[in-house]
């Protein structure tokens, strides 16, 4: 099968090791999703991640190994199970997705590349694209909250 890739970052104000550590926090995960429900499990170099609205009836769920694994600057996730509430993804084999951190002045430069996406499947490519777009402005928004006017005149 032919596959691409999709890559896309962000610039957010804090330090490589909080940032790496936001990155794998349930909270965080339903905060950027704004899901009300999030569970991630590592056991073994296996990572399993259930999200959606409805905590017992998650909306999806993925498998994946974790490749590497280089705090504070790289997680890299091999998936082999996706499946979202209408089935199975049966392209998700191969799939990867790699979160790398650098540091960029103050703060940190994260850039996401997700890599084995099936070629002839806009939808899904759109749909992924559109997930971390979503996913990386909700991480921006918990580290930078929008400013609160000023009530004093």
């Amino acid at each position: 099968m032919s596959t691409r890739s999709q890559w896309h970052e962000i610039e957010l104000p804090v330090q490589p090791a909080a940032l790496f550590n936001l990155l794998l926090a349930p909270k965080a995960i339903r905060g950027r999703w704004n899901n009300t429900a999030a569970v991630v499990t590592e056991v073994d170099g296996a990572w399993v991640i259930a999200w959606g609205a409805r905590e017992n009836d998650p909306d999806y769920v993925s498998g994946a190994r974790i490749k590497s694994f280089q705090a504070p600057k790289l997680v890299k996730l091999a998936f082999d199970y996706s499946r979202a509430r209408s089935g199975m993804l049966p392209f998700a084999n191969g799939m990867t997705a790699e979160l790398a951190i650098t540091q960029k002045g103050q703060g940190s430069l994260l850039r996401v590349t997700h890599a084995g996406l099936p070629a002839d499947n806009d939808d899904y490519f759109n749909a992924v694209a559109d997930g971390w777009r979503a996913a990386l402005q909700g991480l921006g928004a918990i580290l930078m909250p929008p400013q609160q006017p000023n009530p004093r005149r």
